[in-house]
């Protein structure tokens, strides 16, 4: 045994692989040669330790990822020592991003939602009677915007959904009137003054027959019994939650974004698929476009943090500070309008190819990415619905 720095004795062997020691660390397996079970104060000493290194990594990738496409070269180029991983950053964004937007943005909790009877349209007989009723209750709308201008706080919106409800109801029960044998009830009844098939209630209720898992199971004929039975019993699942949340715009908010990150998860490597095969002719192999779209998407995972914040901050302070929330709202929109930027520089400064190349495999990855991101996302919100 010989002293080392701290005073304590050092092994002539590594305890772990027996290779002969030449310093604080084994050259064969790389373990240190203090031992935490022993010496207590020095475990306490390397978890500081630990973590301002960390920490210190951290801090330096993140403020890189400020210049377009800095850090992703810069690693691409061997110089990994100073920056977090690009997997490692993009999980820690990933959950502090959507964490962060969880605790920080709320919507009221009194049920929010458009007051609008549609019951002359669900008992409607025939088409012309839906249409009927429809233009008169989109007409009945307008007029109630007209009154009310900007006097009501969010009456657009209300009126925006209540105009969708309209439109829906009115397209499902033209679809119940003229499918099939309701199609000729209807006929039947507009001749003979007999009643028509019966509406099988809203659409946009969880009443509606075809929300219920009991009275329509899952019938998908390529997949076996148990497959079917599984999918029923997630289908009352999600009505279950559905009706916890129904009109209830804060719960379908924390639902939603605590679907996201899977989302994230699912894309990222389909965008850096996606990087591949628009530079195929670079040669570069795919896991260089994962490090670039791994730190793209950390960047587009700070600045939602950002904005989160700037937003709760907004409207915490808009009834004391005014002209600071105002401030706060205008950071928001210009890092709103950075981010699409930032993407194309980032991507321009990467590749290194000309402008106009760059802006066609940008708008075509952009365009196609944003649809598969909105796809996916609804398919997992619809997952975390279906959650027991």
């Amino acid at each position: 045994m010989s002293e080392n720095a701290t005073g304590h004795d050092a092994p002539a062997h590594c305890e772990n692989c027996h290779a002969p020691l030449h310093g604080e660390f084994c050259h064969q397996c790389g373990q240190s040669i203090h031992n935490p079970v022993r010496h207590a104060g020095h475990a306490l000493e390397e978890v500081f330790e630990s973590f301002w290194h960390l920490d210190g990594r951290v801090f330096r990738t993140l403020r890189d990822l400020l210049r377009p496409g800095h850090t992703a070269m810069e690693y691409l180029a061997g110089h990994r020592q100073r920056y977090l991983p690009p997997l490692r950053i993009f999980v820690i964004m990933s959950l502090l991003a959507f964490f962060v937007g969880r605790a920080t943005i709320h919507f009221d909790d009194e049920p929010v939602s458009p007051q609008v009877d549609v019951t002359a349209i669900t008992q409607s007989k025939t088409v012309a009677e839906v249409e009927r009723n429809r233009d008169r209750m989109l007409a009945e709308l307008e007029e109630g915007r007209k009154e009310g201008g900007k006097v009501i706080p969010g009456v657009d919106a209300v009126i925006i959904a209540a105009q969708v409800k309209i439109q829906g109801e009115a397209a499902n029960r033209i679809v119940e009137l003229t499918s099939g044998k309701n199609a000729e009830a209807a006929s039947t009844a507009q001749k003979d003054g007999a009643e028509a098939a019966p509406s099988k209630g809203e659409l946009f209720s969880i009443e509606n027959e075809a929300w219920n898992p009991e009275a329509n199971p899952v019938k998908i004929g390529w997949l076996p019994a148990f497959a079917n039975a599984w999918l029923t019993r997630k289908a009352g699942h999600a009505i279950d939650n559905i009706k916890l949340m129904e009109n209830r715009p804060d719960r379908y908010f924390q639902a939603f974004m605590g679907s996201l990150p899977s989302a994230l998860f699912v894309l990222v490597p389909v965008f850096a698929l996606m990087l591949k095969l628009s530079y195929f002719f670079q040669r570069r192999l795919y896991m260089e476009h994962l490090v670039v779209a791994l730190y793209s998407h950390v960047f587009l995972l700070m600045a939602l943090t950002t904005i989160f914040v700037f937003m709760a901050l907004s409207g915490a302070l808009s009834a004391h500070v005014h002209w600071l929330s105002i401030l706060l709202n205008i950071a928001v929109v210009l890092l709103l309008l950075w981010m699409p930027i930032y993407l194309l520089l980032m991507q321009k400064r990467v590749y290194g190819q000309g402008w106009i190349m760059t802006l066609v495999k940008y708008s075509v990855i952009g365009f196609v990415y944003v649809n598969l991101l909105a796809t996916v996302a609804a398919v997992m919100f619809l997952v975390t619905l279906a959650k027991g």
